[in-house]
């Protein structure tokens, strides 16, 4: 059995991995037999935004790859990992889905993308302008990779400007998903769990005016109203921003694949970014809806037998850097 702190340090550094709306659902447990259990706290799901709960899927694989790599930083190895997504629901564990099984054993070393964890962040925000070298390299990082389509003309990242507000607003007008969103926004400093989960004005890059003035126009019935007089949609467009990109980076992986497995590579997929020097924004309407996705693979050429997973606007910050929220290691390990 591995050292209190010991495990307190892995688990944090694997928490920083992404999730869906920040909801980190992925807690740990670590047996004495050398091996340690990835589960979902299925009070963290996404009843409204995630009917299927495959994105809670991705948010533990995410999670399952955070942890050999905190685990190798550590000199950990992983001798093997058995993916129990498929073979559990949320009755498994007094609430609680079962991911995934690291067992370990031997020495390891640091893994490549190591230096990258703590440099990913999330930026809502416009981007600064991109030097053409870095922008060279993307492209070149992204032509070597069968799982992402960069869109970089001024003409795709219309289109792609278009159908993230169009998705918007269409996810927006279901009350259940709006309501959802909601409660997962940490609109004032003073929200019990602002430095904690979730999405709060440091993630959403907004001052202490505007996380009211969306509280106000998304947390009640008075978005309906704007919505009627066609406001709505202006309100919650994010054209400059999605404009500003360097590029946007569509993910694909096989339909078949595993949400586990679509979680691990969708984690090393967003670190090679960051190793670039790029900063991303998911726009993840544009995936999840089943219009717009079907457009984006047309559009893009994506393999028929691939699944649109993501959409993320990529750009240059300059040294800004939000703070991320995270929950304490305590309330991780189970």
């Amino acid at each position: 059995m591995l050292a209190k702190e010991l495990i307190q340090r892995i688990v944090s550094e694997a928490n920083l991995a992404p999730s869906t709306h920040n909801t980190q659902p992925a807690r740990w447990s670590f047996n004495d037999d050398s091996s340690i259990l990835i589960s979902a706290d299925c009070s963290r799901f996404l009843p409204a935004g995630d009917p299927t709960n495959r994105d809670a899927g991705l948010s533990c694989g995410a999670a399952l790859e955070g942890t050999i790599m905190a685990l190798a930083e550590v000199g950990i190895k992983t001798s093997s990992v058995d993916d129990l997504w498929a073979r559990n629901d949320c009755d498994a564990i007094k609430g609680h889905r079962l991911a995934a099984q690291i067992n370990i054993k031997g020495e390891a070393s640091a893994l490549p993308l190591n230096t990258e964890i703590s440099k990913r962040f999330t930026w809502r925000s416009k981007f600064l302008p991109c030097e053409n070298t870095m922008t060279q390299a993307l492209d070149k990082w992204a032509s070597e990779k069968p799982d992402v389509t960069l869109a970089t003309s001024t003409t795709d990242i219309d289109f792609l400007s278009q159908k993230n507000d169009m998705s918007s607003i269409h996810f927006m007008r279901d009350d259940a998903f709006r309501t959802e969103l909601v409660d997962w926004m940490r609109l004032s400093t003073s929200h019990d769990n602002y430095a904690e989960d979730g999405l709060n004005l440091e993630a959403l890059q907004m001052g202490a005016l505007e996380g009211f003035g969306a509280k106000l126009v998304l947390g009640t019935s008075l978005f309906c109203v704007l919505d009627k007089l066609d406001v709505a949609k202006a309100l919650i467009g994010e054209e400059a921003q999605t404009k500003s990109s360097s590029a946007i980076a569509l993910f694909h992986r096989t339909q078949t694949e595993s949400p586990i497995d679509t979680g691990r590579a969708f984690y090393r997929f967003w670190l090679e970014m960051t190793k670039l020097g790029f900063s991303a924004w998911p726009m993840a309407v544009v995936a999840d809806n089943q219009e717009s996705a079907a457009e984006c693979m047309e559009r893009f050429s994506i393999p028929k037998d691939h699944r649109l997973v993501n959409v993320l606007r990529v750009g240059n910050v300059g040294a800004k850097r939000p703070k991320t929220a995270r929950l304490n290691a305590g309330r991780l390990v189970v």
